[in-house]
């Protein structure tokens, strides 16, 4: 059989299969994902062999699979944003770690930003509460609220405050505390709120 013999789509699969496309460099300018952006534009290498498409960011050793370009940069921006978060779980900092550090910046998501302010129209407007910190950590917030003056009525009030937010923003986690004084609490990596 001869080329001139072959059907088009014959032909078509035969050169599928016997050809790779050369890699082609694309930047992305984001992470896909609402907790993490990208500093500045990484390049990535995108390439096709038959109908799998592999998108691979050398500098982290990284790579996503899938369908289209599309899937497979979807696929390798979820495990760069895996990467970093394994990485920066671990107790000992490796250079991976400092290196993507360097390239991904954390974001607040829009739900925490949501719930401060919340916070903060709901507790300016108690007399008795003085100022309000939160400090956010992926799904999980530490609340600290001080009071002028503590009585069980008024922490009783404030306590179903803490319930009906807590319940608007599941699964978002966050505990509270109640304190006559900032002296002696360590707020250096919480944000005033109120």
């Amino acid at each position: 059989m001869t080329l001139e013999n072959l059907k088009p789509l014959q032909m078509k699969e035969i050169i599928r299969s016997e050809f790779r496309q050369l890699p082609e460099t694309r930047w992305i300018q984001n992470l896909r994902h609402p907790s993490y952006h990208l500093r500045q534009p990484i390049p990535i290498s995108i390439e096709r062999a038959g109908d799998a498409v592999t998108a691979t960011y050398d500098d982290a050793e990284l790579c996503g699979t899938g369908d289209n370009a599309k899937a497979a940069i979807s696929d390798l921006c979820a495990k760069i944003v895996a990467r970093y978060e394994e990485l920066g779980e671990s107790p000992a900092k490796s250079q991976e770690h400092t290196f993507l550090k360097r390239i991904i910046e954390e974001v607040e998501p829009p739900a925490w930003q949501e719930l401060k302010q919340l916070y903060k129209e709901k507790l300016e407007a108690i007399s008795y509460v003085q100022e309000g910190y939160i400090k956010i950590d992926n799904n999980n917030a530490d609340v600290v609220i001080i009071l002028a003056e503590e009585s069980v009525d008024r922490i009783k009030r404030l306590a179903k405050i803490d319930l009906e937010i807590n319940l608007k923003f599941r699964p978002l986690y966050f505990h509270v505390e109640y304190k006559l004084s900032e002296n002696y609490l360590e707020l250096d990596d919480f944000d005033r709120f109120c």
